[in-house]
């Protein structure tokens, strides 16, 4: 990685970089369609909310002729939000399969490495409020779609397209939390702030707070679990030709190959439907209180019988 004078300028850089190259790539792609082949591509409608309404279903448009050329080409090169539709803490959803030739692959090759680069920089800025900033430097830009890299798949066979929705658990202990939090608070602040030091505004308040609330209420071996209930993501299963082993991972833009290889069986994405909770998910939200230790945040003390097992 190359050295800056700091992170916020590194990200600058590559991202104006990222950006005038990705227009440069979009600009090739959409004078030269003859170039590529969209062997799948699905449009899926923007929400309006930052969080998914789980009660509702979301319809899925297969594309087809220059509509799937033209939302492929986007949802590999887009960068902004689109105002009026796209909720901006959206990210754009255009699920697909696209052959392309290998000097277009060898570019989004080549972007994927600067994408992880603008990403190992947000991640040496620990206060949040100093990562928007960063990223209001461009009107409109999504930093997520700046970071999203472009699944290249060598000689793919089969690709499956499914949504997921499991919730995600992370269980530390009270004393592993507290101590979690102090060293965060302590790096942003130079040390542990009292809540009246801190502006109405300053989301590390919340960590303050966490921190006393945990002191007070909690034994320091109690099992305190960070709970986000699951959003519906779109994921593909990818089987290949030769002995590569079958790859699983989100598939939110479209997975790309070589265009000389042969098409690959796809198995289209479906409409998503609300789930019914199975036995094991039930079951483990039934053993979680549905009050935070602190609004505003995804911390839970668990029931009584499950505290300490």
């Amino acid at each position: 990685m190359a050295k800056y004078l700091s992170q916020q300028q590194g990200i600058r850089e590559n991202v104006n970089f990222l950006k005038n190259r990705l227009n440069a790539l979009a600009s090739k792609m959409r004078a030269n369609p003859e170039r590529l082949r969209v062997d799948a591509a699905f449009h899926l409608p923007f929400r309006y909310k930052a969080m998914v309404d789980d009660t509702k279903g979301i319809i899925v448009t297969p594309l087809v002729a220059a509509d799937a050329v033209d939302r492929a080409i986007y949802g590999l090169t887009a960068l902004y939000i689109e105002p009026g539709s796209q909720h901006p803490c959206e990210t754009l959803r255009v699920p697909g399969v696209i052959a392309l030739p290998t000097d277009w692959i060898k570019e989004l090759d080549y972007l994927n490495g600067l994408k992880s680069e603008i990403e190992a920089l947000i991640g040496q800025i620990e206060d949040q409020h100093e990562r928007s900033k960063v990223w209001k430097t461009w009107q409109y830009m999504s930093g997520l779609q700046a970071m999203r890299k472009t699944w290249i798949a060598n000689g793919p066979k089969k690709v499956t397209f499914f949504w997921e929705s499991a919730p995600s658990v992370l269980n530390k202990t009270a004393k592993e939390w507290i101590a979690h939090y102090s060293d965060y608070l302590k790096k942003l602040h130079g040390h542990i702030p009292k809540l009246n030091e801190l502006d109405e505004g300053d989301k590390s308040r919340k960590f303050v707070l966490l921190i006393a609330e945990l002191q007070r209420d909690c034994k320091p071996n109690e099992n305190i679990a960070a709970f986000r209930p699951g959003q519906p993501h779109v994921r593909a299963r990818v089987t290949f030709h030769d002995s590569q082993k079958l790859m699983l991972r989100p598939a939110p833009t479209p997975i790309v190959y070589e265009y000389g290889d042969s098409v690959p069986t796809i198995i289209p994405l479906s409409n998503w439907e609300p789930e019914v909770s199975t036995p094991k998910r039930e079951t483990r939200k039934q053993m979680i209180s549905t009050v935070p230790v602190v609004d505003g945040l995804w911390f839970y003390r668990y029931l009584e019988s499950y505290r300490y097992g």
